[in-house]
């Protein structure tokens, strides 16, 4: 068989692709979320959940889950709540807390 052969057969339709998501603005998805312009950037920044044009920044549906995801507050212990709540542990917290452990640690004068 022909490697063109080969080829054609390894080649995905238009149709099984996977169709793109709605793609915001940077001012759109922050009205969504209902934070500034400069936090979503932020966010968008610091998490890698945004697509970057130029000096525009834009964001998928997908890129605004994960962005809600990762600012989801830890549980507290309170009445009605149980104190140790294993929770699934974002990538981005994660990272933090992983950064934290890792920071040289200053030194004290004497």
């Amino acid at each position: 068989m022909p490697a063109a052969t080969v080829f054609r057969y390894l080649e995905v339709p238009m149709s099984l692709t996977i169709p793109l998501d709605a793609i915001y603005t940077t001012d759109e998805a922050a009205a969504r979320l209902r934070v500034s312009r400069r936090t979503m950037i932020k966010l968008g920044r610091d998490l890698g959940s945004c697509s970057m044009m130029g000096r525009e920044y834009f964001f998928s549906e997908r890129d605004l889950l994960d962005i809600w995801q990762a600012q989801r507050a830890m549980p507290t212990s309170s009445q009605g709540r149980a104190v140790n709540v294993k929770g699934i542990l974002s990538d981005v917290r994660l990272q933090h807390s992983l950064q934290r452990l890792t920071r040289k640690k200053k030194r004290l004068r004497q």
